[in-house]
């Protein structure tokens, strides 16, 4: 079986969440012997070594990827080229008619823009679309309001100011942050006149505003839909994508490789190890972890390591450098090889995932259980439907500094709290067990559509 993944940037520069399920993938398919391919947009910013449109091959580890450079940046790009590229979708349609796929299963959609689906559907063949985040439904992906509010789609007099939170300083930012909700969605009814054709920013307004219904009539091409948790799902089918059977929910798995079993018996000697692991910006709130840290006393044995590049964020990270202030147990450690990630989880005893937005799955938390580790995380849903408060780890009020603090004391002060939530962690799913599972759903995918051509 030949499989295309699409996804919305790649390895080497990139290598999150979706980047690690996507290689994962790839190679277990590989080493099964399947044939394996990547398409991914690339941004052309200064110093990136690519321009828009222009396409670069290479391999990673084995696997072919094709890039291909995204459009120029900056308020005065057409906002269309979001969801709509057509230069995107040339690209794609060179990419399939060269590897000839059976199925391709896309992880992400933002860079390619979703012009790419009917490309993909041109040459029959089933088109999977895993959920790994709310960017067919948010136009800035996380569903967190420029105001803090966790939303649930779009909403024309917040998109535009959401947007806008990326471009701090701007002038542009700063007469939509004077405009009132109601001009703004007032500007959306101008934005469907002729006055489109001569100012911009109703230009602008109108492609945003047709956004949702665009990747919507898109997204009815797709075959199948997977979506991680529970949350994604009922958001997916509130905002029009997805429906009946075509929808289901199907958690990824992880490479444990690299994990060692947990040791039966851990002692637990002070002091309490926790740790953060993941992208140090904003959303993902290592700042509250922080200052709840620094809320401890003193006498309170307790260390934190954050580990995550230092360099990407550099203002969040400056800002965390800044909370930490003197408190010798509070260290940055910075970023880690992923095949060290057993070693580093063996150096805690609690993960926490702090996250400001709904995540999805986070796979950190998943490697955590496989190291036999608690996890306390936000009480906020794709990270709720997996660690369950007082069974398998903790949870605490979204930002809460206190709620965070007090969930940290209790894991030093009551006795046998620790062992009691590792003996609640459950089985983790394997990479190898999610292609067993993926193996039988292309192949109904491609028996269901050979049975209809020949119908």
């Amino acid at each position: 079986m030949r499989i295309l993944f699409a996804a919305h940037q790649f390895f080497p520069e990139h290598y999150a969440g979706v980047e690690i399920v996507t290689l994962g993938l790839a190679r277990e398919f590989r080493a099964r012997g399947h044939e394996t391919f990547v398409l991914a947009p690339k941004r052309s910013i200064p110093g990136s070594g690519i321009e828009p449109g222009e396409v670069q091959d290479y391999e990673f580890e084995g696997v072919p990827v094709r890039r291909v450079g995204r459009p120029k940046e900056g308020l005065r790009r057409p906002y269309r080229l979001d969801y709509e590229n057509e230069v995107m979708a040339r690209r794609a349609r060179e990419y399939m008619q060269e590897i000839r796929p059976d199925v391709v299963h896309a992880e992400h959609f933002q860079g390619l823009s979703t012009s790419v689906i009917p490309v993909f559907k041109e040459f029959d063949v089933p088109l999977l679309y895993t959920a790994t985040d709310f960017w067919t439904i948010c136009p800035i992906v996380s569903l967190r309001r420029h105001d803090g509010v966790m939303c649930e789609g779009p909403d024309l007099a917040h998109c535009p100011r959401c947007i806008m939170s990326h471009y701090p300083g701007s002038r542009t930012k700063a007469v939509v942050d004077m405009t009132p909700n109601m001009a703004l969605r007032v500007a959306g009814r101008l934005s469907e006149t002729l006055l489109k054709k001569k100012i911009l920013p109703l230009r602008q307004v109108w492609a945003l505003k047709e956004r949702p219904r665009y990747i919507r009539e898109q997204m009815e091409r797709v075959d199948h839909i997977i979506a991680y948790t529970s949350l994604m799902r009922d958001l997916l089918l509130a905002n029009g994508i997805g429906e009946g059977e075509k929808i289901g929910i199907s958690y990824y798995g992880i490479d444990t490789s690299h994990i060692p079993e947990p040791p039966r018996d851990r002692s637990l000697p002070p002091p309490l190890r926790v740790g953060f692991i993941g992208t140090l910006a904003p959303h993902k709130g290592c700042d509250t972890l922080v200052r709840a840290v620094r809320s401890l006393p003193r006498e309170l044995e307790v260390t934190l390591d954050v580990y995550g590049n230092l360099e990407r964020f550099e203002t969040f990270v400056e800002e965390l450098r800044r909370l930490a202030g003197d408190d010798q147990r509070i260290n940055l450690a910075g970023p880690f090889q992923r095949e060290r990630v057993g070693q580093v989880l063996s150096g805690l005893d609690i993960l926490v995932v702090p996250s400001r937005w709904y995540e999805n799955q986070p796979g950190v938390i998943f490697e955590a259980f496989a190291a036999g580790m608690p996890v306390v995380a936000t009480d906020l849903g794709g990270m709720s439907e997996f660690v369950k408060h007082e069974e398998n780890g903790l949870l605490f009020e979204l930002e809460n500094t206190e709620s965070l603090a007090r969930q940290l004391r209790r894991l030093v002060e009551e006795a046998g709290l620790i062992e009691r939530l590792r003996a609640g962690i459950g089985p983790v799913k394997t990479v190898g067990e999610n292609v067993d599972e993926l193996e039988k759903l292309y192949n109904t995918l491609i028996q269901k559509g050979r049975t209809a051509r020949s119908a």
